[in-house]
């Protein structure tokens, strides 16, 4: 793809954007990170992985009726993952865990919108979060959507995913309970045992899509969500919009620094590799 063209496209993706920005978000623009108004690392009385944050901030939003449905991934057989629709706090807890596969998560939102639903809450990758908030430009304009966006460098294909963590963990991916991408480790638990290599080894199994994908924060979410910039045990949480300070606001978070430079180089990252790629095309 000739340079001018890739200008073309990125300029048309960051004025796109910055519309959605203006009209969801609130806080100071940060060239990185995006927009938000507040950053610190968090963990919640919750069990969950990196501090439960994400279950803590469904199961309050539901208590107070901030939205009565939520759209989540669950873990299903086989290391699979699926779209559910939760309705009770209590049944937030049943997303714990990532798998890091991509899910689609708007064809769910779609219906719910559909349905007549005008409280909704979506737990997505950055190129969903995106999705959803275009959904609700066009047809979800009178409801209520709280966006929870994870940090996302990736989504594997599970197929190919399958295959690499045979060759590199000597492991069958059927049989792995617990899995986390932290600090450039790919690592994994099965069988009381943990597994570990570094994630580039799995750079054959991401979804070709990820590779264009220039958003590691979820810059459009509500609140975003994820482990980098935070030790072990804890969440890196992002408030963007006044939907994000509600949820937050006397919730019961241990709190603690969040290494900022650390999120930056990521996010750098990711958006050399897409213009890279897009060059490449």
């Amino acid at each position: 793809m000739p340079h001018s063209r890739v200008e073309k496209v990125q300029a048309f993706k960051a004025e796109e954007e910055e519309k959605l920005e203006r009209q969801f978000l609130k806080g100071v623009k940060d060239e990185e990170v995006g927009v938000y108004c507040d950053l610190f690392s968090a963990k919640s009385n919750v069990e969950g992985q990196d501090g439960g944050v994400v279950t803590a901030l469904l199961q309050k939003g539901f208590r107070e009726g901030l939205f009565d449905v939520a759209i989540v991934v669950r873990r299903i057989q086989d290391y699979n993952a699926e779209a559910i629709v939760v309705e009770k706090p209590e049944d937030a807890s049943s997303a714990t865990g990532t798998t890091y596969l991509k899910v689609n998560m708007t064809k769910k939102f779609r219906e719910l919108i559909n349905q007549g639903k005008k409280r909704i809450a979506i737990v997505c990758t950055p190129c969903e979060a995106k999705a959803a908030r275009k959904i609700q430009q066009i047809i979800g304009k009178d409801c209520e959507i709280t966006v929870i966006g994870l940090f996302c460098f990736e989504a594997f294909n599970h197929s190919k995913l399958r295959v690499a963590v045979k060759k590199h963990l000597g492991v069958d991916l059927e049989k792995i309970g617990k899995t986390q991408v932290k600090n450039g480790k790919f690592v994994a638990w099965a069988n009381g045992q943990e597994f570990s290599c570094n994630v580039k080894d799995f750079d054959g199994a991401c979804e070709v899509a990820c590779r264009f994908c220039d958003d590691f924060t979820s810059r459009l979410a509500d609140i975003s969500v994820g482990s980098v910039g935070s030790k072990q045990g804890y969440s890196t949480v992002i408030i963007r919009s006044p939907t994000g300070e509600r949820l937050v606001k006397n919730n019961d978070f241990i709190k603690d620094n969040t290494d900022k430079q650390e999120i930056v180089r990521l996010s750098k990252f990711k958006r050399k590799r897409a213009k890279k790629n897009y060059l490449e095309l």
